[in-house]
């Protein structure tokens, strides 16, 4: 791993009978000409557009029979993201760390078996109160210095990803009318 806090991309890695990969999204090649033509966007002009992608966290069955994916906007892909790497290299040295490799192959099983089963109206309204308490838990708690430092850099690389789409647009729309970019 380059850095060990955080999970490299493009690594599986085996927990219990999952897998966890850190990868980035795009969206494919003719959606984004779908969308940069239903924006007006030339033809010309979305052949120098490139991609973007935002990174999301698999977590998948060993047998390839179920999966799920977390963008970086959650928390839950925070969690994975700068947790496992420790739980990982605990597991190898030993050392002591609040977020064990069994507690993410239990978290993994739990939402295997949530998503798989289907039940009652009990089983839903004990689930229910069981969020109620956690968001109550929550609410206690106050955001750490280093969570926030998280948040603001996923915040500051999704915003600069915004404000470079709608400069592309406006330059696509310059373009379009004739304007100031119809030269280049």
């Amino acid at each position: 791993m380059e850095n060990k806090n955080i999970l490299p991309f493009g690594q599986q890695i085996k927990v219990g009978n999952f897998t966890v990969l850190k990868f980035n999204k795009t969206l494919t090649k003719n959606q984004l000409k779908q969308i940069r033509s239903e924006k007006g966007i030339p033809p010309e002009i979305q052949k120098k557009i490139t991609r973007a992608g935002l990174p999301y966290i698999k977590v998948e069955a060993l047998s390839q029979i179920w999966s799920i994916q977390f963008c970086c906007n959650t928390a839950v892909f925070r969690t994975i993201d700068h947790l496992l790497p420790k739980a990982l290299i605990a597991a190898e040295t030993g050392e002591e760390v609040e977020t064990t490799l069994a507690d993410f192959m239990h978290l993994f099983n739990m939402w295997f078996t949530d998503t798989s089963v289907n039940g009652d109206a009990q089983y839903m309204m004990d689930k229910g109160n069981a969020l109620a308490a956690l968001i109550e838990r929550q609410k206690a708690k106050k955001e750490t210095p280093e969570e926030k430092a998280a948040d603001d850099e996923v915040l500051k690389a999704v915003k600069a990803d915004e404000d470079n789409k709608a400069a592309i647009l406006d330059m696509a729309q310059e373009v379009k009318e004739g304007g100031e970019h119809g030269s280049e």
